[in-house]
């Protein structure tokens, strides 16, 4: 019997063994692509809890590309499910859609300026745009011009307390293959996330909307900004890990690299293209 019991003691020593090394070995699979940083938290958990009621929103805007009715249908129904959809009160779900044009008609035109009222009493937790219309970028910067920022210089010249219940403390930005002027968005955004166009010269005349297709796996790399916001909080900084941070973003079915202006050569900070499928 003793002998027996000596045998069955090594077999579960073995085993045991065996399992916390291939639990130690799996932990170093991950691995960062360059200006990348370690934030494993960030990603995208396989089966979620059930949603919180809570009083900061993120509003997300289905605009050129991305307002067909089966696709808002469908990410939304995905949306409530996985982060709940505010009702308009402060205990209610995360997400805020708005469908451009229909959301934000003025007579029968869209007026992507609504934005800024539509959200003027909400508390944000930041802002999702999808293929942005022209003129998202001056929403966006009105939208900024209410923040408190952190300036030391900037609170001594606002003293008085009604000034400082006017703002709100920053928020993300992030800005997904919009149409509007490129560089007036980037100065508004932390940052955009954009597929590789064909350079061309001959522009006879300016659509009102460019036709443009839906990537694969977007739905995930909503999913992913909306993770990333709740995680940092606060705006992403323009520096060299962004990067880093967008890529986390994006999702290991895709490549990026940053935008290269074709007139100057020179590399956008906050610029990204999706460059292929891995």
């Amino acid at each position: 019997m003793k002998i027996i019991n000596n045998k069955y003691f090594r077999i579960v020593s073995a085993v045991t063994l065996a399992a916390l090394l291939a639990f130690s070995c799996s932990g170093k699979k991950n691995k960062n692509p360059e200006g990348a940083i370690s934030l494993e938290e960030a990603e995208v958990k396989p089966v979620r809890p059930h949603w919180e009621n809570t009083e900061k929103k993120i509003c997300i805007v289905f605009g050129y590309g991305y307002n067909s009715e089966d696709f808002v249908k469908e990410e939304v129904a995905h949306l409530e499910d996985f982060f709940g959809l505010s009702d308009g009160t402060e205990n209610s779900g995360l997400i805020i859609p708005y469908v451009y044009p229909d959301d934000f008609l003025v007579g029968n035109i869209g007026r992507i300026s609504s934005l800024v009222k539509l959200l003027s009493d909400v508390k944000l937790a930041g802002v999702i745009t999808l293929g942005a219309p022209e003129y998202t970028s001056n929403a966006l910067a009105q939208l900024k011009e209410t923040m408190d920022i952190d300036d030391p210089a900037k609170k001594d010249e606002e003293k008085k307390e009604e000034d400082k219940a006017n703002k709100v403390k920053p928020y993300p930005i992030y800005t997904l293959f919009p149409q509007d002027d490129i560089l007036a968005i980037e100065a508004t955004s932390d940052f955009v996330l954009d597929k590789a166009v064909e350079q061309t010269d001959n522009i006879e005349e300016i659509q009102e909307e460019v036709e443009q297709v839906r990537i694969t796996g977007i739905e995930d790399i909503i999913d992913n900004a909306i993770d990333y916001m709740l995680l940092t909080e606060l705006p992403l900084k323009s520096d060299s890990n962004l990067y880093g941070h967008v890529n986390h973003i994006v999702g290991n079915n895709h490549t990026i690299k940053r935008y290269v202006d074709p007139e100057t050569g020179l590399s956008s900070i906050n610029h990204f293209i999706i460059e292929d499928v891995k």
